[in-house]
Parts: C-alpha cells; structure tokens; sequence
C-alpha cells in the first residue's frame, strides 16, 4: 500500500479523533476564567461604601498614646502603609509636647525673674518715703527723662504674673515700699498722697500693657486691683497681726480696769 493512499485513508479518522480535543484546548484557553478568593464582608453594605469591621489576613492595629475624649485609646485596624504613617505622627506629637513643655519651663523661668529696672539717679526703688514719692512725680514730669522712662516701663512690663491682678501687683511691690504704700491711697484721703492724680499711675498703666497677661487690660480694672492693693497696705508686714496684738491688749487693759 503505498503511503499517499494510506494518508487519504486514515485521515478523515485522525480528524474523528483529535477534534474533540481541540475543542476542549480552546474551550480551556479562551473561555475558563481562573478562581479568585474573595474577602466577605459581614458589614452591612451603604452608598457610601463601608468597611469591614471583620480583621482581613493583611490588617495591623494602630494603638494611640495620645487619643483623647470619648474614643478612648482603643486599638484601629489600618493597614500597614496607615500604621507607619500613624507611627510617625506620634513620634511628631511626643516631640512637640516636648518642645512645648521646654518652652512653658523656660517662660515660668523668665516670668519669676525680677528685672532690673532703669530708674532715676539718686532714687532708690522701691520707693520708701513720701519724699521719695514727690522726687519720682518730679522725674517723670521731665521731658529729658523720656528714653529712661520707655526704658523702665519695658522693664517693669516683662515683671511676671498670670493675669492682670498679679502683674498689677507685683510692679506697684516693684515701685513701692509696704511702708510707703500705707501713706497712698486712690482719692488721697485722711492725709495721704493722691495715686489717682499721679503720673506713676500712667506708667503703671503703660507697663501692665507690655505684659502678655495683660494685653488688653482696660484702666478701669487695673485702677480697681491698684485700689485694691494700697487698700491692703496696711496688712502686709505683718500689720495685720500687729493690730491684732494691739487690740488684745487694748481688751486687757480695759478688763483689768
């Protein structure tokens, strides 16, 4: 049998044979779509997309320091691109809570220091006599002690204190002796010197408003905590306890007789 016979003779049964199986290399090549796991959600689905609250093999959990308020500082799933950079914004947090408690330390620091103040020749602050008083009212009427006085006033402003009262306070414990204090008061009563009619009074003004506490303090309310402090004049130094003494023996000397 010769070989182009045997060709025509069993091809039509190769043909027979092979087609099914190409079929089936087709069919798997073009059609067969591969199996992907897919994640399932047990969170009801919204139209603004929701997601899972159940932890996915990939999840991590950030643990915050520094949350506050009502969400506590429970773990947050987040994934790993989320969790570094979560990290880094509390490393940021620590060392600005750092800075800023350095900053508060070294203000307290500076606030507690009694500046030197520049002050006239020949007067000695804090003033302890009338006299002394009357030389100071003189000196700052002088026109040529204008520099000097913008130089005492910036001084005495950076004297320290929490608000208004404080610094009013402490700058009239700068200018004044408790001793003199006790011959000033407001409207300049029974004898005493008269503040609300002396310059001082202008240049305390004028120094409170170069504190940061004391910015925007209206002259009606530091005029009532300078009232105020010359009206208690009289208890500091131990005055108070003085009197005390003073009217017990008072009461004595009356029950003896």
């Amino acid at each position: 049998m010769s070989s182009l016979f045997q060709y025509h003779l069993f091809l039509p049964l190769l043909l027979t044979t092979a087609r099914p199986l190409l079929d089936q290399r087709q069919t798997e090549s073009y059609f067969t779509v591969p199996q992907v796991a897919t994640r399932v959600s047990h969170t009801p689905s919204s139209s603004m997309g929701q997601i899972s609250a159940t932890p996915l093999p990939d999840e991590h959990f950030f643990r915050p320091t520094f949350r506050l308020g009502k969400t506590g500082t429970g773990p947050i799933p987040c994934s790993a691109a989320q969790l570094h950079i979560l990290t880094l914004l509390e490393h940021v947090k620590e060392q600005q809570m750092a800075i800023a408690a350095a900053v508060n330390n070294l203000a307290s620091r500076l606030g507690t220091e009694a500046p030197v103040a520049e002050k006239p020749k020949d007067i000695s602050i804090p003033l302890t006599t009338v006299p002394e008083v009357e030389e100071f009212e003189e000196w700052l009427k002088d026109s040529r002690n204008s520099q000097a006085k913008q130089n005492m006033i910036s001084a005495l402003g950076a004297v320290g204190g929490q608000n208004t009262k404080r610094v009013t306070w402490n700058i009239l414990s700068r200018l004044y002796s408790d001793a003199v204090a006790k011959q000033i008061n407001w409207k300049g009563v029974n004898g005493k010197k008269c503040f609300k009619e002396m310059l001082t009074r202008s240049l305390l003004i004028r120094a409170i408003r170069k504190n940061q506490s004391s910015t925007n303090a209206a002259d009606s309310e530091i005029d009532s905590y300078a009232i105020r402090w010359f009206n208690l004049a009289p208890d500091r130094g131990g005055g108070r306890k003085e009197r005390s003494r003073v009217k017990e023996a008072l009461t004595e000397m009356a029950r003896g007789n």
